[in-house]
């Protein structure tokens, strides 16, 4: 069974360079680094440097609820500078802790954002294609619960360079 829902989806995001090096390293060598104990305040000091870029937004969009998956999905508009794409954002029921961003059209990327967890991205541009690293550092997800999914993640490009993303969804069902 399928489930669709026509609604408004609200996005809050915040993006910010952030002073390197990115990763802390707890460990004596010998043992992988724990992020479950103190991951939130390991970053907390984080401090933020350069521009800032805020943006809001609302659009339609539909939350699709499948038997295995949820998925946001909307089309950026030029406001975004990805006019033309379409935007899905989703996870698994059972692993609401990991979710994946699908953009395909005139950007085609595939990002993954787990809490306490690197993943090796693809971003493609028309320009070219690139890899990013995401270090997830918040992933709090009640959009099937009160319609809200907060992120909190960096951004590394090629190894040298960063960003702090704050995302904020909100989606509100069409009454």
């Amino acid at each position: 069974m399928i489930e669709r829902k026509k609604g408004i989806i609200s996005i809050r995001t915040r993006r910010s360079g952030v002073m390197m090096p990115l990763f802390q390293d707890d460990t004596d060598g010998d043992e992988e680094a724990d992020y479950d104990d103190g991951f939130d305040e390991s970053f907390d000091d984080l401090s933020e440097e350069g521009e800032v870029e805020e943006l809001e937004l609302a659009m339609e969009g539909k939350l699709v609820i499948t038997g295995a998956r949820a998925e946001l999905v909307w089309h950026e508009s030029e406001l975004t500078g990805m006019e033309g794409a379409t935007t899905k954002l989703g996870f698994a029921l059972d692993a609401p802790g990991l979710v994946s961003m699908l953009r395909s059209g005139s950007v085609n990327t595939a990002l993954v954002f787990e809490r306490g967890q690197r993943h090796i991205c693809v971003y493609n541009t028309p320009f070219s294609a690139f890899e990013v690293c995401v270090q997830g550092l918040v992933v709090d997800n009640r959009l099937l619960s009160d319609g809200t999914l907060e992120l909190d993640y960096l951004i590394e490009l090629r190894g040298n360079r960063a960003e702090r993303c704050r995302m904020s969804v909100r989606f509100s069902e069409e009454q």
